[in-house]
């Protein structure tokens, strides 16, 4: 009987339409795809027991509770039977096993049941031959079982089957084994015309043996076929079980180690696992094949020579115990691995082919129980990673012997590496004690050898380590993963000196862990040396530290004193040298000598607190040997005395710990500053600034409460201060802070109250073409009267804002239509800016009360010296009147006069002193049409303010040709009065209208004006119209008075639209009161 897949077949055809097709291209077809679902299954899932076929010979002795469950009553139909539950197993020729039932014919079977109950058996002959039955061609002993029904079944043919019931006293010592007869059946001739069903019936029967332990014991060693998977398998299990078991011892120091020899004796006296050490790794060195070269030393000889003994050079009992727990972590790793085998890549086709052994009648199969004889399930590497464990081994078992190999007693610089506390070994750093050589580092790490980063492992020694910084200075670098520091290269140290390194080291890179130095006695040394110690006054002699450093330089060049001599000498010298940093060089008396005296110091001020460890363990406990610290911890420096002051060994605690008890010094609180806006709440930390010096846990209290609003205190030690909204800007409140012992000094924490400034809408008025400057400021405020800055933020539609030098803001209408207008602007303090607030303009005539601008044009012909007379005698009155209107503000008078002549170069009145003394300016004759000369003459301009007395004085020479000037004769009308409002409006010829005061010009005449031809026509209504729409761009309102009011021109009363357009007046009367009326309705008041 042949396994199906020792020859498998690899092709098949593929049929055509109306293909005949023969018995061996069907065959093929079936052979192909039956033999790909085998290989699926041994291959890709694995072989052996799954799950299932768990057996129980019930009894009513051995199995009273399952006979009770099974057939409760008098019904006795399962006892003495063999009760094997369901399951399933895979063979290596890819049979897929599991129990049966007869079906409804004989090519069918059930498999839906929890188990079957075997009660009959006989006398198993295995007509097939069976390699795996038979040893030297004989088959060993092998009986059948069969269940109640399938005896039944038999009828007449039960001969040679009894009851089990006779193997009631040897049954557990009985092995249960499932056996496929895979056969084909010979093929019947075709009787009659319908031969579809012929062909050879393959068959597959499941037997179910039993065979006695011993039998298949020796079929397994002796068989004529090997069952390698399974002796393979089981020899894991029984190394397993054959290794010894190995743990290392802790060192626990109690308050009987007072000497260095009995530390030494602690630490040896847990170094004793030498001899099971070397048994338990030389069994598994047999079975891998790992070679074990010591250089000719056996292993017990050399892990013994390395156990007991220490270096010359070094007591580095320590790290010899160190690399005893280092090995033993090793052989664990190796032995959990151990188990974890069940993996074959390729399971051999002819191991179990057709046949599964389910271990002893009984055997209990819980977790953990090793059942012998019993086929486990060899997974296929694709469903597990335990295909890795054989190599992880192998790397370890060769990590084990280059660990002997590569110890060293090395003498170096402290150095503090990160590492990692509960991982296996391998990922953590490895040990200064290791030569870490490429064969190290390669066995040392199985993930980062497997991805060829062997040299990115830690490690005191850096020279085959990758060149990478946070390889070579790792304590530079994220060490979020390491809770462990490594501090290696203090032992044998003198503990001062290693004390300061390892706290140095430790600063620098921020490190948190305590060092603390715990001695074994108190040393030799006497009171009255102390005495002497604490009053001696120490000097340093220059030439003695010049030979020190020559001689110490020449025995390391050399090699004349081993390692551990010359570190403590530079100790020794450093120690001088460092009492260089206190020379008081001012008071160095003599400076020929050559010792140079040290300024005395209390000796308690660099103390390095140390305490008996005696002492220690009545306070504390938890002391480890670690090689290290955890983060958090403490580190503890074993010494013999201060006398004796190497360092012998080193521990740990996982606690932050701890000198003797000092007087606890109270912490210090600072003065605080806070700024808060007004109303607003702000949070304060004041604890940035306090501080403790033992560096206790600081709590804050509070003390007093500020006046100006509240203040909470949080859990997180910091305060919430609220403002009340007053205007007081400064407040203030008190606080303590307590380290859990004393409280300190009382601290204020003073709060500057900041508020934003306030702008407010601001109003202005300005004419058309005007401009105004506008104090915005005058109405805003600031509540801490700190200086304000104005800034423009928007710019408005009908003109611009420009911000002046004082602050002040100039805005310039550009003469559009609108009346109204706006900008925005804001104001800062220097800190913080205001709110935005809105300057409105309105473009109007400026009121009288802002100040008056007034010019009087007159008609000066002959037919004028009544009015010309009135406006004399009512001069006091008509500027009273103007000086009321522009209440109190400043006023500007004007005086023009308006002629026409037959000629350019004389007039009634040209060599005149009161007209030839006026300067140029104020003179204008210009050339009209028809030999005529319009004479305009500026006898007043608005040069100065309220100029009542220059003005009064020009007014009376008017008509006064003694003193002043003769009234002109004119050349009949009309007069050229509309050239003269022209000059005063679009030429400043009285001088230039101020800006935002009320402006009038008030004209006096009996006639219509006619421009410079002496014809009033409608180029004079034109030009009327022009001056109309001139002065109202200006603001400019004109007054006319004189019966020229009622002359027209084309049928118009051309001075009453100038008037009434420019809102003005007119008023056919010219005396003063006439005058005054007018202004006085100009102004729109009384007064």
């Amino acid at each position: 009987m042949n396994a199906k897949l020792n020859n498998i077949t690899t092709q098949y055809r593929k049929f055509n339409p109306s293909q005949v097709l023969t018995e061996g291209q069907l065959n093929e077809f079936i052979d192909y795809f039956e033999d790909q679902d085998r290989l699926s299954r041994t291959r890709l899932s694995g072989v052996g027991v799954v799950c299932g076929f768990k057996s129980t010979f019930i009894d009513l002795i051995a199995q009273p509770e399952m006979m009770m469950e099974k057939a409760p009553g008098p019904d006795t139909s399962l006892l003495h039977t063999l009760e094997i539950k369901q399951g399933v197993g895979v063979t290596t020729d890819g049979d897929l096993v599991t129990l049966r039932q007869k079906g409804a014919t004989s090519s069918e079977a059930t498999i839906d049941f929890a188990a079957k109950n075997y009660k009959y058996y006989r006398e198993y002959t295995d007509k097939f031959e069976y390699k795996h039955f038979r040893i030297e061609g004989q088959q060993v002993p092998l009986w059948e079982l069969i269940t109640e029904d399938e005896y039944k079944a038999l009828g007449a043919n039960t001969e040679g089957f009894k009851s089990l019931y006779d193997f009631r006293d040897t049954i557990y010592n009985k092995v249960i084994i499932l056996y496929l007869e895979s056969y084909s059946n010979e093929e019947n001739p075709c009787q009659d015309a319908d031969c579809d069903n012929a062909g050879a019936e393959q068959v597959s029967n499941l037997k179910v043996l039993l065979a006695d332990s011993g039998s298949v014991t020796n079929l397994i060693a002796r068989g004529d076929a090997k069952d390698t998977i399974y002796k393979a398998h089981n020899a894991y299990e029984e190394l397993f079980n054959g290794l010894p078991k190995v743990e290392a011892k802790r060192v626990i120091l109690d308050a009987t180690v007072k000497t260095a020899l009995d530390l030494k004796a602690r630490f040896q006296k847990a170094t004793d696992t030498a001899v099971k050490l070397s048994s338990g790794f030389g069994l598994i060195a047999d079975m891998f094949k790992v070679s074990v070269n010591l250089g000719g030393q056996t292993l017990i000889n050399k892990l013994t020579s390395l156990f007991e003994n220490t270096s010359p050079r070094l007591e580095d009992y320590q790290y010899r115990y160190d690399l005893q727990k280092d090995l033993i972590d090793t052989y664990n790793e190796i032995k959990g691995l151990i188990l974890h085998l069940d993996v074959d890549c390729c399971p051999n086709i002819n191991s179990f082919p057709k046949h599964l052994l389910l271990g002893s009648v009984g055997a209990k199969l819980e977790v953990g129980d090793h059942n012998r004889l019993r086929h486990s399930f060899y997974n296929s590497p694709v469903t597990t990673n335990d295909d890795e464990h054989y190599e992880r081994i192998i790397m370890l078992a060769n990590r084990f012997v280059q660990k002997i190999n590569g110890f060293q007693a090395y003498i170096g610089p402290i150095k503090i590496t990160p590492s990692r506390l509960d991982v296996r070994l391998g990922d953590k750093a490895i040990p200064y004690y290791y030569n870490v050589n490429k064969p190290l580092l390669t066995q040392w790490n199985f993930e980062k050898t497997k991805t060829d980063r062997e040299t990115y492992n830690l490690s005191y020694h850096t020279t085959n380590l990758a060149g990478d910084d946070f390889v070579q200075n790792p304590l530079n670098y994220n060490i979020d993963d390491n809770d462990f520091y490594r501090i290696e290269g203090h032992l044998g140290m003198p503990f001062e000196t290693a004390y300061q390194n390892i706290n140095d080291l430790k600063r620098q890179y921020g490190l948190a862990f305590d060092v603390i130095v715990l001695l074994l006695n108190k040393g030799e040394k006497s009171d009255v040396v102390e005495k002497a110690i604490a009053t001696e006054v120490k000097t340093v002699s220059i030439e003695g530290l010049r030979k020190q450093l020559m001689s110490i330089s020449s025995d390391i060049s050399r090699e004349k004193t081993d390692s551990k001599s010359a570190l403590l000498s530079l100790s020794k010298l450093d120690s001088q040298l460092k009492l260089l940093n206190k020379v008081d060089f001012a008071r160095a008396a003599d400076p020929t000598k050559e010792e140079v005296t040290i300024v005395k110091e209390d000796p308690r001020k660099e103390e390095i607190i140390s305490e008996l460890l005696s002492e220690f363990l009545e306070r504390k406990s938890g002391l480890e040997h670690l090689a290290g610290v955890e983060r958090g911890g403490a580190f503890v420096l074993i010494c013999g005395s201060t006398t004796n002051n190497q360092v012998l060994a080193d521990f740990s605690l996982p606690y932050l710990c701890c000198s003797k008890e000092k007087p606890n010094v109270p912490p210090i609180a600072l003065d605080d500053k806070a700024s808060c806006m007004l109303g607003k709440t702000v949070v304060i930390p004041v604890l940035s600034n306090d501080y403790d010096a033992d560096n206790d846990i600081l709590t804050v209290v509070k003390k007093s409460n500020p006046s100006h609003g509240t203040v909470v205190l949080n859990s997180d030690n910091t305060f919430t201060y609220t403002h009340d909204g007053s205007s007081n800007l400064s407040d203030s409140f008190t606080y303590c802070v307590n380290d859990g012992k004393a409280d300190s000094n009382i601290a204020t924490v003073f709060i500057s109250v900041k508020s934003a400034p306030v702008a407010i809408n601001d109003h202005a008025t300005t004419q058309i073409r005007g401009y105004v400057d506008i104090a915005v400021k005058d109405n805003d405020y600031d509540l801490g009267n700190t200086p304000l800055t104005v800034f423009i933020k928007t710019q408005p539609t009908y003109g611009s804002a420009a911000l002046n030098a004082d602050g002040t803001i100039r805005y310039t209408h550009n003469g559009a239509s609108n009346t109204t207008d706006s900008f925005t602007y804001y104001i800062n303090d220097g800190e913080l800016d205001s709110n935005i607030a809105t300057v409105s303009i309105t473009i109007a005539p400026p009121p009288c009360d802002s100040g008056m601008d007034v010019v009087f044009i007159f008609d000066y012909t002959g037919s004028m010296g009544g009015q010309i007379g009135a406006a004399k005698a009512g001069a006091n009155s008509i500027i009273s009147t103007i000086a009321a209107q522009s209440d109190k503000k400043a006023y500007r008078l004007g005086l023009v006069l308006a002629d026409e002549y037959t000629s350019r170069t004389a007039s009634s009145y040209h060599t005149a002193p009161a007209y030839t003394s006026l300067p140029a300016s104020q003179k204008f004759v210009n050339t009209g049409l028809g030999s005529k000369f319009q004479w305009i003459t500026a006898m007043e301009v608005m040069s100065v303010d309220n100029n009542e007395s220059t003005f009064k004085a020009q007014l009376n020479k008017l008509n006064n040709p003694g003193g002043g000037l003769s009234l002109g004769y004119g050349v009949g009308g009309p007069e050229p009065t509309d050239m003269a409002l022209s000059r005063v409006v679009e030429h400043n010829f009285a001088g230039a209208f101020r800006n935002n005061v009320a402006k009038y010009v008030i004209i006096i005449t009996d006639i219509t004006p006619g421009g410079n031809d002496d014809t009033a026509n409608g180029t004079d209504v034109t030009e009327m119209t022009r001056l109309k729409n001139i002065c109202l761009e200006k603001s400019i309102k004109v007054i006319v008075l004189g019966d020229g009011v009622n002359e027209k021109i084309d049928g118009r009363y051309i001075w009453r639209e100038l008037a009434d357009g420019t809102g003005g007046s007119w008023n056919s009367s010219y005396n003063a009161s006439a005058i005054q009326s007018a202004i006085i309705n100009g102004c729109g008041g009384t007064k």
